[in-house]
């Protein structure tokens, strides 16, 4: 079969390491990618100093360095808005910061004083934030906003040995699903655990699973996608 033929063909975008970029930086929760169009990863400098690098995909895989100290970087799928993640030594904690790079506008600061364990957009200017006790989202959209507590991580999702390694919305960002995985013996077998969440109905089910996501639907015609 010809690769005309076949019905998903892989290519390389980008090579990071051919763009200086550390090879030990390659990791899960040091390099993000929340769409096609930018990657973001925590690096640092040939004299040691932190930095954040992004690559812009949609611009001849462009690179650009700032120093920066943040734990975590997370690039919005759309526009040039940037999220850093860091600590504050003695505060309890993660403090998140949002800024446009085009207007160079800081779009909102949060100290949370709970461990972040996972993020993600969810909507072009909604952030998520998973805490170790709840799920919270922030829109970014409304000036001088503060993310808001949608619903509480429970059943396997809630113990300390879970490792979240994603979250999802609809559309309508009226369901919600938080996905973790966890290890009875030893890493021999991987656990996969959902929460699926009705922000409406504030009612959840607890599933098996270690992926899932959601999407949209013509049911009739002339319909719009639901």
């Amino acid at each position: 079969m010809d690769a005309a033929s076949m019905p998903i063909n892989m290519a390389v975008s980008v090579n990071l390491a051919d763009h200086g970029i550390n090879a030990q930086a390659f990791r899960y929760g040091n390099l993000t990618m929340e769409s096609d169009k930018w990657i973001a990863v925590k690096d640092t400098g040939a004299d040691g100093a932190p930095q954040v690098v992004t690559v812009d995909m949609h611009n001849g895989n462009t690179v650009n360095r700032r120093p920066m100290k943040a734990e975590a970087c997370l690039m919005n799928p759309i526009d040039n808005i940037m999220a850093l993640k860091g600590s504050t030594e003695g505060t309890p904690g993660n403090f998140v910061q949002v800024f446009n790079l085009d207007s160079k506008e800081k779009l909102g600061v949060y100290q949370s004083p709970a461990n972040i364990a996972f993020w993600r957009w969810i909507a072009p200017r909604i952030l998520a934030l998973v805490t170790d006790v709840d799920i919270f989202h922030w829109n970014l959209a409304v000036a001088n906003s503060q993310p808001e507590k949608i619903f509480q991580r429970a059943g396997k999702l809630a113990e300390a040995g879970t490792q979240i390694i994603s979250y999802s919305a609809n559309s309508s960002i009226s369901w919600c699903l938080l996905t973790g995985i966890s290890t009875q013996d030893q890493g021999k077998t991987i656990d996969g655990n959902m929460q699926l969440y009705s922000v409406e109905k504030k009612q959840q089910q607890l599933l098996e699973g270690h992926a899932g996501c959601f999407g949209n639907v013509v049911v009739a015609d002339g319909a719009a996608p639901a």
